[in-house]
């Protein structure tokens, strides 16, 4: 899994770092207990383009189209910020190296002079598909029951026809007033079986502005899910 953007440009790296490594052990502790899945498998649409095809999601509430929100042109920046050649070029910090006898997770981050903080991390499930770790990346039900900042979460809307969802949460902010995103989010599956997905920050009609909350207006992350050796 790759995930990489200014999710929390707030946090420092190495809270991020803790976070994500909380987050792979909840996924050893999610299959262990054999949680039932949120996400139904998904029903490739391959209109999308000639490699990558749409993963739509399951969910019930179904409202006007939204892909202009995220598009094919995010997934071709996703699959740039991606790129091992660009990782070489600019000037990378390691952040975090853990591994057990179940994951490996490896950090680094990125400040451009021309932009927010990048964050990129790395890890690495052994005995796991690629379908078992998107369906829990998916499951914001199960989130709620482990991730002890998430104050609220709900899904705002869904497109059926291209599977972009938008969602609204409320996450706690130490000592300081909590912190709301509004995001919309889509999933692809390529020829080769890899998930891509993307998400970013938005305005939605269901989701006013609240001066109980801080909107955190920058929001861009994504990871890929693959089978095999990453980098």
């Amino acid at each position: 899994m790759v995930d990489d953007g200014g999710l929390r440009p707030s946090w420092n790296p190495y809270t991020m770092g803790v976070i994500l490594i909380i987050l792979a052990t909840q996924f050893v502790r999610w299959c262990s207990a054999r949680f039932r899945f949120t996400v139904a498998p998904p029903n490739l649409n391959p209109k999308t383009n000639a490699n990558v095809a749409v993963s739509p999601s399951s969910a019930a509430l179904s409202q006007p189209r939204t892909s202009s929100i995220v598009s094919d042109s995010d997934l071709k920046d996703l699959l740039h910020d991606l790129d091992e050649k660009l990782h070489e070029i600019e000037e990378w910090e390691p952040v975090i190296d853990r591994r057990n006898h179940f994951f490996s997770y490896t950090a680094k981050s990125c400040k451009p002079k021309d932009g927010p903080l990048k964050y990129l991390s790395i890890t690495v499930f052994e005995n796991c598909s690629s379908e078992l770790l998107r369906n829990f990346y998916m499951d914001n039900n199960y989130r709620k029951t482990w991730d002890k900042t998430l104050m609220e979460h709900e899904q705002l809307q869904v497109d059926e026809s291209n599977g972009t969802e938008i969602g609204r949460t409320i996450k706690k902010f130490p000592f300081l007033t909590p912190r709301e995103y509004v995001s919309a989010w889509r999933v692809w599956e390529d020829k080769y079986g890899a998930f891509y997905c993307l998400s970013k920050g938005c305005e939605h009609a269901l989701a006013p502005r609240q001066k109980k909350y801080v909107r955190v207006m920058f929001l861009r992350s994504g990871w890929r899910i693959r089978k095999g050796t990453y980098f």
